[in-house]
């Protein structure tokens, strides 16, 4: 792989931890003849320092989660250095710092091309939707009030799957398919699988279950009237982060996004080595 000429590190958390782990890196950086800098601060108005080739997050998934969608439009490498729990999307730990540094010096790391899905709201109207959103895992959709259960249609390019009475219902990647849709009880899926998992949350029904689609289908989403209890609102969230409101009449429409997130490996690094890791198998 191409060495990186520009490495902007993401450090949302202002701990003393962090502070440390980012002082590190960018020191090991320096000393292997890489330009890496604080990204954000005072760079992104600048041509060069707005715009690196890699992002490197300090913290969990989800501060990856919140990097994904800006690097997927930018077409920059992501990577991770995990100091949360699970750190399914991260490249190394902490401890591995002088291992990732000297990998991007050499070119010897890889990179995963992680699908991501188009979220569009829409509204009854021709042409009415919404800027889509990115997600890296998952779409959501559920009611805003807790302990309540919700009807909605599911299309498959433009033919009725099933309408769900459930807590909600998921739209997950593979990438997605080890974070909320797991717990809902949806399957594990390979990353580089060309599939969409849609997924009912705690269905009413024992015959809704997760079902595995190819991912150049387009996925419809139609809240509808429970019971005539038509003010009760209802919101869609992705990647468990921003959540948007959704009225009856509105639709989600969900498709494989044209952009990829190009994720930062190592070369000891596998997959099925990460499940058994994260997993405890």
């Amino acid at each position: 792989m191409q060495v990186p000429s520009a490495i902007g590190v993401l450090a949302p958390l202002r701990t003393p931890e962090c502070a440390a782990v980012m002082q590190l890196l960018l020191t090991e950086c320096a000393q292997a003849g890489l330009v890496a800098y604080e990204y954000g601060r005072n760079t992104q108005a600048d041509p060069v320092l707005g715009k690196p080739d890699m992002l490197i997050c300090l913290g969990g998934d989800g501060t990856i989660l919140a990097a994904a969608a800006t690097a997927a439009r930018q077409g920059c490498v992501l990577g991770g250095i995990n100091m949360g729990h699970l750190g399914f999307l991260s490249a190394c730990g902490r401890e591995e710092i002088a291992e990732l540094v000297q990998a991007l010096r050499s070119g010897h790391y890889g990179v995963e091309k992680r699908s991501m899905l188009s979220v569009a709201q829409c509204g009854a109207e021709p042409g009415s939707c919404k800027t889509p959103h990115l997600a890296l895992n998952e779409l959501s959709l559920m009611r805003a009030q807790t302990g309540k259960m919700i009807d909605v249609d599911v299309e498959l390019d433009g033919c009725l799957l099933n309408r769900y009475h459930a807590d909600g219902v998921l739209v997950a990647t593979p990438t997605g398919s080890t974070a909320y849709s797991l717990s809902a009880g949806g399957p594990l899926l390979w990353p580089s699988a060309g599939v969409m998992c849609l997924t009912p949350i705690c269905p009413h029904s024992l015959t809704s279950r997760s079902v595995v689609l190819p991912d150049d289908v387009e996925i419809t989403l139609r809240p509808c009237e429970r019971r005539g209890r038509a003010g009760e609102s209802l919101i869609f969230s992705v990647d468990g982060r921003d959540t948007h409101p959704i009225a009856l009449n509105e639709t989600l429409t969900i498709r494989k996004a044209d952009v990829a997130l190009n994720l930062l490996t190592l070369p000891q690094s596998d997959y099925a080595s990460r499940l058994r890791a994260k997993l405890g198998w």
